[in-house]
């Protein structure tokens, strides 16, 4: 009797224990699924956003962001190929985007610099002689000054560009003019620097009372 009690408790325990592992077995799975999802919803954004800066800037694809993104899909394609995710691949991709992010991270201030660097100077530089639109621009331009997957901050980016190409054709400034505004904003710039153009472009312009001329003080020690 007391046999058949410790076989009846054993099975039912066995029972138990095959319930639960199934369960923890269903919860680690959905965990899988739903941290693979995650995965490949990031690493879309990030193509999404690679895509749209070469599209619409003269954003330079780093090569070796590029073979890293090739590897990681790959990845993702084997941790589905039996049909479902593989557990056990998760932190493997995870740790391969994350080493793709930092590198693109790392990679955007210079580029950075090279799409919009040009833009912001000549945008300080009109400041104090036209500041519509130009807190605009640089704001939406300096959106994107930090690398974040977020394809609207770099959208807002490009259109910032874009307002402020319209308002310095609008001034009808070239590089002579930009050159002087940019040296009379840091303090640099001299008589030397009112050439023809320059003091043409300040009249037909009404900036006469605008921009000031004062001396430099001269330290004889």
């Amino acid at each position: 009797m007391i046999f058949n009690d410790l076989v009846v408790t054993t099975k039912a325990l066995q029972e138990l224990q095959r319930k639960t592992q199934i369960k923890n077995n269903k919860e680690q799975q959905d965990n899988a699924e739903v941290k693979y999802r995650i995965l490949l919803t990031q690493t879309n954004q990030l193509v999404e956003i690679i895509s749209y800066l070469k599209k619409n800037s003269s954003f330079s694809v780093n090569k070796e962001v590029v073979s890293q993104l090739d590897s990681l899909l790959d990845e993702f394609e084997i941790a589905v190929s039996d049909g479902m995710v593989a557990a056990d691949k998760i932190t493997s991709l995870d740790n391969s985007l994350k080493v793709v992010q930092n590198n693109a991270k790392k990679d955007w201030p210079k580029q950075f610099s090279e799409i919009a660097g040009s833009t912001i100077s000549t945008l300080e530089a009109i400041k104090g002689i036209n500041t519509d639109g130009v807190d605009s621009c640089l704001e939406k331009i300096n959106s994107a000054q930090t690398w974040e997957l977020n394809i609207k901050n770099y959208q807002s980016m490009n259109e910032g560009i874009q307002d402020a190409k319209k308002i310095i054709a609008k001034l009808g400034l070239d590089d002579e003019i930009i050159t002087f505004l940019a040296n009379t904003n840091s303090g640099k710039a001299t008589i030397n620097d009112l050439s023809d153009k320059v003091l043409n472009w300040i009249k037909s312009e009404k900036l006469e009372s605008k921009i000031r001329v004062s001396f430099v003080k001269i330290s004889l020690n």
